[in-house]
């Protein structure tokens, strides 16, 4: 896999069944949300740009402010690069290769990889089933999933699972951008609450 190719993958991180209506998380789900500072997930990402798709299993292993993303990728699961963050920090290690690529952020990494723009350090809170709750953003009515734009993406919560009696976080959601789609197929949570 080409760096070029698993940057976003990591970065957009920082993959089925119809459903009934999802509303969006009540009061008591989001303040559940919201107190979530240590957890993991395990699951499958798939990142798809015009007529090219890449996929990987990812890894996340959030403990406050901090974090570790693991991809890996093929028949034997090989890791092909990791993602470290801390505030006013982010490292990627790719398989491979000897150099790290540091920023402060994982917009500046991908800006300056790519040459990107993309708010990708929202994902930390897409990925939980709700927007960020420092920028604004607009709920979108929708049969099938909850959905939200925010900082030019629309975020589909395609499917939840329990995780606690009486709280749910996602299974399956769709992140759109300017052609960009990112699919996430989430497996296992662990919280660490």
């Amino acid at each position: 896999m080409k760096i070029l190719a698993l940057l976003p993958l990591l970065l957009i991180m920082a993959a089925c069944s119809s459903t009934p209506r999802l509303p969006p998380p009540d009061t008591d789900e989001q303040q559940f949300i919201y107190r979530m500072q240590n957890w993991s997930m395990d699951g499958r990402i798939s990142i798809t740009q015009t007529d090219r798709t890449d996929t990987a299993r990812v890894s996340w292993d959030q403990q406050q402010a901090d974090y570790r993303i693991d991809l890996t990728a093929g028949p034997f699961n090989q890791t092909v690069a990791i993602m470290t963050g801390r505030p006013g920090r982010v490292e990627i290690q790719v398989a491979g290769e000897d150099d790290r690529y540091v920023a402060r952020s994982p917009e500046a990494l991908m800006q300056a990889l790519l040459g990107w723009n993309l708010p990708v350090s929202h994902a930390v809170w897409w990925i939980r089933g709700i927007p960020d709750p420092t920028r604004p953003h607009q709920v979108v009515t929708n049969e099938t999933s909850f959905r939200f734009q925010q900082q030019g993406w629309d975020v589909d919560i395609l499917r939840y699972q329990e995780v606690t009696p009486g709280n749910r976080l996602p299974s399956r959601l769709r992140m759109v951008h300017n052609g960009l789609t990112v699919n996430l197929v989430i497996g296992r949570w662990d919280l660490n609450l």
